[in-house]
């Protein structure tokens, strides 16, 4: 019965509001004349329904028009504009006069009138998008009309698949992130002290349960007391970003702390990222351990708040996939209750990795506090980053 029904609404679907209007009329002149004996009425009636019927072998004639959408950038910032750039081109059967062409985009449709194609010719418009949001948007599918004369039956037909557009987060520039003097591998080393690494460091002595292998035995004959030696630790740099996604966290209505928190996000990201260093990303189902900067900003266009809380599985994820992270940035909003319980949070993470805690609160006065020995940042626009980022470097 369903499949009946649904193949009875594909077929009111073709035909046009004048086709609908047309075929009441054909079916009421049949009905209404062959009751009351009118000759007349059943002349209109046939006509109309002759005129549908004349209508069919239009939608059946072998026209195609094949065609791409391009995006001018494929990924762009919120607020910027896109262009969307249609090509079309005829690929055989008879000729089409001005196909009306019509493209979906993020919250309208454009529509595209070419030319008339002859078989083999092409033709190509731009359409110029505004992006408002962040998100990924599908644009397309591209599809063209096919119509008869008169307009009564009309069929849509896919002329180009739909390509994803992704517009990221609004960005700001960022100094620095506060990495201390954490070096590459193949670099200097970094100023934390390790006892087995490449970097030799300096001697000291011996306390229980040292590796021997690690006794200078030269400098111990010549002290007359054991001594071992001490490295400094040169660990790759990696940055970790944790995305709280409880739409709690950001207030009754999360969107626009969460739109700020984004943006935090990406702008540490998007700082990482020109420092050639490795970014891990954990924002609920988004998780990117060890990704480029590119993968992780088309991870944030992804994020959606949700209802359950994500926060403290996100971290302890971090403390496997990120435990060699130089730093973790937690940014979250300022509906915690207690900037103590966000920071202490962060013990599930290695001591020497450095957590910075961000709160995302529009609006608010920016600040830096103390918090279960963690720093924790409240930022009320995205311009008041720069800023503190430099106090906390």
């Amino acid at each position: 019965m369903s499949s009946v029904l649904s193949r009875v609404r594909r077929a009111v679907g073709v035909l046009t509001p004048a086709g609908r209007a047309l075929l009441v009329l054909g079916l009421l002149g049949m009905g209404v004349g062959g009751w009351t004996g009118l000759v007349e009425l059943r002349v209109v009636g046939a006509m109309c329904l002759v005129l549908l019927v004349l209508a069919v072998p239009w939608l059946l004639l072998p026209t195609g028009l094949a065609g791409t959408l391009a995006l001018h950038p494929p990924r762009t910032v919120a607020g910027n504009e896109v262009g969307v750039r249609v090509t079309l081109t005829r690929d055989g059967g008879v000729p089409l006069w001005n196909p009306l062409v019509r493209i979906p985009t993020i919250e309208d449709t454009a529509w595209v009138r070419p030319t008339s194609l002859r078989r083999g010719q092409q033709r190509s418009h731009t359409l110029v998008l505004p992006t408002t949001r962040r998100g990924v948007f599908p644009i397309g599918p591209a599809a063209f009309l096919r119509t008869d004369p008169l307009g009564l039956l009309r069929r849509w037909r896919e002329a180009a698949p739909a390509v994803d557009l992704y517009v990221r987060p609004v960005i700001v520039g960022l100094d620095a992130l506060g990495l201390g003097q954490m070096r590459d591998l193949e670099g200097a080393a970094t100023d934390q002290i390790s006892m087995n690494d490449l970097a030799f460091h300096a001697l000291r002595e011996y306390v229980p349960g040292d590796d021997m292998r690690h006794v200078h035995w030269r400098s111990s004959a010549r002290a007359g007391e054991v001594l071992v030696r001490q490295y400094q630790d040169s660990r790759r740099n990696h940055v970790g970003v944790v995305v709280d996604l409880a739409g709690a966290a950001y207030g009754k209505d999360p969107r626009p702390g969460f739109e700020l928190a984004a943006s935090v996000a990406a702008s540490l990201v998007s700082a990482a990222a020109a420092d050639g260093q490795q970014i891990t990303l954990l924002a609920g189902e988004e998780r990117m351990p060890g990704r480029s900067g590119h993968d992780v900003l088309d991870a944030l266009c992804r994020i959606e708040p949700v209802d359950e809380p994500t926060l403290t599985e996100d971290l302890v994820v971090a403390a496997t996939v990120a435990s060699d992270a130089s730093i973790l940035f937690v940014v979250t909003g300022g509906h915690h209750g207690d900037d103590d319980d966000t920071a202490a949070a962060l013990w599930l993470l290695p001591p020497d990795t450095r957590g910075v805690v961000i709160r995302a609160v529009p609006g608010v006065e920016p600040g830096v506090v103390w918090a279960q020995g963690r720093e924790v940042l409240t930022v009320g626009a995205l311009a008041d980053l720069p800023g503190m980022m430099r106090a906390v470097r």
